[in-house]
């Protein structure tokens, strides 16, 4: 089992990539090999851990992506020292307020 962090947050804005780049290139500056991931699909995050990791970044959307796909790339990474996964927006990000479930403009 490779060990591995998520670094999210209960919203978008809050500091996630920031903390992200800040880890992977502090990782990477000790001699780690960390793998870094992406939820959801984004391509401007990932172009930006490679660039403080050093390492491909990979989306991973266990909606939209076959399991097999999802083991791939697990199994790519089990050269690495760890794994850091980025989550997208917030916790909370897309959940309805409170009264705004069923109003459909």
């Amino acid at each position: 089992m490779i060990p591995g962090l998520i670094i999210s947050a209960p919203a978008s804005g809050t500091g996630k990539t920031t903390v992200m780049l800040g880890l992977l290139a502090a990782l990477r500056d000790r001699g780690l090999k960390v793998q870094p991931f992406k939820n959801w699909p984004d391509y401007i995050d990932p172009a930006f851990h490679r660039a403080a990791s050093g390492r491909e970044s990979f989306n991973l959307d266990s909606w939209a992506m076959p399991g097999a796909m999802l083991d791939g790339m697990h199994a790519a990474a089990e050269a690495e020292d760890l794994i850091l996964a980025e989550g997208s927006m917030g916790l909370f990000a897309g959940v309805a307020a409170s009264g705004a479930a069923g109003n459909v403009a």
